[in-house]
């Protein structure tokens, strides 16, 4: 007995290192994301500070709160910050165990241990400035005191548990899912082993209450964010959801379903075993089953559904790992009826089968697939430092990003959070833009979430009319636009007729007058028509070439920032068209020759081009240009 508590102590102090591993490998390897600079700022806030801003949040100020005293001696790098959710995840493993080993017992609580600290879903939230790996941590507590409370009550563990209730509930607002189930849970049991004693539902209540009235100082702001919190949109089939839901508690969100697919299947059979009704185990499998499923259920139920919202099934994760625990035990006990020798290795088989197909890769992905990486904040203000100079001013679009974007670019050329208000009224939009363009030779316009913020896209339709845009780059979710500002010509200065394949004209064009520098962005006005409906897409590129025809700066996008697609052009209508070419930093001095083409979006062709019935080739010279030092 002895040499097996050792053993099994051995096992998790090493799983305890694996998870704790796992969480710190290149934890501050990626930049924070919009809402990591959220939290990080709102924790340099004072007290009052924080509760003020998190009554006009989604979320309760629990995290807030906690994290400003953890930055205290910490420090507050992307590393330090996110130390927390880390050590959150650590300490969630260990309950996970403690779990296993009283409602199943010591191997199934180990084997949902090694699940749970591989968990690619609970590594990525512990590697986050946020608060869900603290409500992983909070579900699983509560309802380990709970199944404490069933066997032996005690006066710490009613005051345990009323705390980390009350905890729960200040950390996230889907808290109260867990406290569903453990509702249900009592009153399966006080129908069944109770004994239907009065008494025991009064102290029960006492204990609910005991939670809700720690956090009865923000119960009114609760019901106030969250009957204001919009749903997720309906129009998805049951069955993909559920799989959605599946693959991201079994593989994270950075493994596509393809890919995924053999994992599920084995994860799927591993669950049913573990569902399977086994003497001594009915009461533990359906209440870890209540657990796994109402929270799931409640969220599909209330319109929460969506892959933003996934997140808050962290919850349900520890009954997860200790069911598919459950699986390969009794998988294994099956094959031992066979042969007894099998048992042990077919244990082992189903772990590692789950690890090399579905856990090893998903955490591959999290740590080095540029595709699965957070919004890169911390690049864009490297890049917008490396180019930025006197004159210059950024737009955030939309405001709440200046939390994040200052983590990072705390001083330099003028922020713009724009629009004020949501929803934005267009009148103010454009007020403030003119004052903005008017006080500015370039712009920095960075657009995230506008779907929410900006849906009309009121900011980005007066750029590309009032100012020149000069190319953009993705950063993750994070668009980034350079526009260069200046006169604005309503008519060519000069006129051609340049016929584009066979619809499209360019019936004359404006460059806006010299000399340039370096790192200056020549505005070119394209004037566009039409003749008949164009069925197609092209881009318009603008090419900058030296003298001996190298190709030193360019610009490519759709007409009018991408907002007018050939496509939608109509007959007739004349489109003007504002686009930029931004010169270099370090370009040399001379005389460079500017041309303007068009080429299918889908296969990159370009359009001939005939100008005054002569044919001119793919390219067509708007004339030359001088760049000065």
């Amino acid at each position: 007995m002895r040499r097996h508590l050792h053993l099994a102590s051995c096992i998790l102090l090493f799983l305890l290192l694996l998870a704790m591993g796992l969480r710190l490998y290149r934890l501050d390897a990626q930049s924070f994301w919009n809402d990591e600079g959220n939290a990080a700022r709102a924790a340099e806030r004072t007290i009052p500070l924080i509760l003020a801003a998190a009554a006009g949040d989604i979320h309760p100020p629990g995290y807030y709160l906690l994290l400003h005293f953890w930055r205290m001696p910490m420090g507050d790098s992307e590393f330090a910050l996110r130390a927390l959710s880390a050590f959150s995840g650590v300490l969630t493993v260990a309950v996970v165990y403690a779990l296993g080993r009283d409602l199943l017992d010591e191997w199934a609580g180990l084997g949902a241990a090694f699940l749970f600290a591989a968990s690619p879903f609970s590594v990525y939230y512990s590697q986050e400035a946020r608060m869900y790996a603290l409500l992983g941590l909070f579900s699983a507590l509560s309802t380990y005191l709970l199944v404490r409370l069933a066997r032996r009550p005690t006066g710490p563990l009613f005051a345990g548990y009323v705390l980390a209730v009350a905890a729960g509930l200040y950390i996230h607002y889907a808290f109260p899912f867990v406290l569903f189930v453990h509702n249900l849970l009592f009153l399966g049991w006080w129908l069944t082993k109770g004994g239907r004693k009065w008494r025991t539902v009064a102290a029960w209540a006492g204990l609910q209450a005991g939670g809700l009235l720690l956090f009865a100082p923000w119960l009114p702001t609760a019901i106030h964010s969250v009957t204001q919190w919009p749903t997720a949109e309906h129009g998805y089939r049951i069955g993909e959801a559920l799989t959605d839901v599946f693959r991201a508690l079994v593989a994270g969100i950075t493994l596509e379903m393809t890919e995924t697919r053999p994992g599920l299947i084995l994860a799927g059979g591993m669950l049913f075993a573990g569902l399977w009704p086994r003497r001594g185990r009915i009461g533990a499998t359906v209440s870890l089953a209540v657990w796994l499923a109402l929270p799931v259920g409640l969220i599909l139920a209330l319109g929460l559904y969506k892959p933003a919202y996934l997140k808050f099934l962290i919850a349900v994760l520890p009954p997860l790992c200790l069911l598919l625990a459950a699986g390969a035990q009794n998988l294994a006990d099956l094959a031992g009826r066979v042969a007894r020798v099998l048992r042990p290795a077919l244990g082992v088989a189903g772990y590692g089968a789950l690890l090399a197909v579905v856990l090893l890769p998903s955490l591959r992905n999290l740590y080095f697939d540029p595709a699965y990486a957070r919004d890169d904040y911390r690049q864009i203000a490297a890049d917008i430092r490396a180019i930025e100079r006197p004159g210059d001013g950024i737009l955030l679009d939309a405001p709440n990003q200046w939390e994040v974007f200052t983590y990072y670019y705390r001083d330099g050329v003028p922020l713009y959070p724009i629009p004020r208000s949501r929803p934005p009224r267009a009148e103010e939009v454009y007020a403030e833009l003119e004052k903005i363009a008017a006080a500015h030779r370039r712009l920095f316009a960075l657009y995230w979430g506008d779907v929410e913020a900006d849906p009309e896209r009121l900011v980005e339709r007066w750029l590309v009319a009032h100012a020149y845009p000069a190319g953009s780059r993705w950063y993750g979710g994070v668009r980034v636009v350079i526009y260069g500002l200046g006169p604005l010509p309503e008519e060519p200065t000069v006129r051609l007729d340049a016929r584009f394949g066979e619809t499209i004209r360019l019936l004359g064009y404006a460059v806006g007058p010299g000399p340039f520098e370096p790192g200056d962005v020549i505005p070119v006005t394209l004037f566009w028509e039409a003749e008949e409906p164009v069925p197609d897409r092209y881009k318009v590129f603008l090419h900058l070439l030296d003298g001996t025809g190298n190709l030193v700066a360019q610009t490519d996008s759709e007409p009018m920032g991408d907002l007018l697609p050939t496509s939608a052009w109509s007959p007739g209508q004349p489109v003007v068209d504002r686009r930029g070419v931004l010169l270099p930093n370090g370009l040399p001095p001379g005389e460079y020759t500017l041309s303007v083409g068009l080429y299918h979006l889908v296969g990159g062709q370009r359009l001939p081009i005939v100008v005054d019935g002569k044919t001119a080739g793919d390219s067509l010279s708007l004339g030359s240009l001088s760049v000065h030092p």
